[in-house]
């Protein structure tokens, strides 16, 4: 029996809680395998410039300063530059505090809301799936195939002015070093050339394109405001540029076509299931 069948729709009394859950959060061990995959395969990119390969194991080069001129092309400048030369203070401020608890919710939401589909709209939890791995396939494709530098590290191979990595300046300010140590050494560990596209900034956007029809004006407004904040923390913070952003809601549409492909296939089926009795009763 493979996964999807495994994690398919039941009735909720025929397990405990904790083992529907185990189920639920079974897909994204493939998420987690894919992100490993795509770390494998660019770890041989030196992040310090000069100090070892510049090729992934796949033969593709890291690109400096294609998305660095993308920006330029389409705002004048490189919008990262732009906001930290004008908000990056010390110590800090309260900005930079909402960006870091923005940057981190990254990390929660997707465990979070596949439990909530799960146990709350389980007749979408097969189109939940279908729109999360579709997401997450096309973004590792192009993370080894287009091993982006971000900002942060565009700065250091001086293709733009100097840009700061800012993520973890708000739990300093908040005295939550310890935070900000751990979530930094998952980061480190991590993979550094996976910019292009932004997952950051698609999974608000996916969010918000699934979810659109399930709330009211004031739940929309939320998720709008979301999305905005989520790209405006991973531009000021120095960790996407504004194309990464672009290019990640982008995918976030084409898993929202895989969601919909997934809800229509699952009508389908229903209906033939349906139908079929009826016409071999005939």
């Amino acid at each position: 029996m493979s996964w999807w069948t495994t994690a398919a729709p039941r009735s909720k009394s025929e397990r405990p809680a904790w083992a529907q859950l185990l189920i639920a959060m079974s897909p994204l061990s493939l998420v987690l395998l894919s992100y490993a995959i795509a770390d494998w395969i660019n770890a041989t990119i030196a992040v310090e410039p000069g100090t070892g390969a510049t090729t992934n194991r796949l033969g593709f080069d890291l690109q400096v300063g294609g998305p660095a001129a993308a920006d330029r092309a389409l705002f004048g400048v490189v919008p990262t530059v732009w906001l930290q030369d004008r908000l990056v203070d010390s110590p800090g401020d309260w900005y930079d505090v909402a960006a870091s608890l923005t940057y981190v919710t990254h990390f929660l939401v997707l465990p979070v809301v596949t439990a909530w589909v799960w146990f709350r709209r389980r007749e979408r939890i097969r189109s939940w799936y279908a729109g999360m791995l579709m997401l997450t396939a096309v973004g590792m494709v192009l993370y080894v195939m287009y091993p982006a530098a971000a900002p942060w590290l565009g700065s250091q191979y001086g293709a733009i002015g100097q840009v700061d990595r800012l993520p973890g300046r708000g739990w300093e300010i908040l005295e939550l070093d310890l935070v900000w140590s751990l979530l930094g050494d998952a980061l480190r560990g991590g993979n550094p050339v996976a910019a292009m596209p932004s997952l950051h900034a698609a999974t608000p956007m996916l969010l918000a394109l699934f979810f659109w029809n399930d709330f009211r004006k004031r739940g929309r407004i939320i998720m709008i405001l979301y999305v905005v904040t989520m790209a405006v923390t991973l531009i000021y913070t120095g960790e996407h540029y504004a194309i990464d952003v672009l290019a990640g809601w982008v995918v976030a549409v084409l898993a929202m076509f895989a969601a919909l492909a997934s809800s229509a296939l699952s009508r389908r089926r229903k209906d033939n299931l349906i139908d079929g009795p009826g016409w071999r009763s005939r």
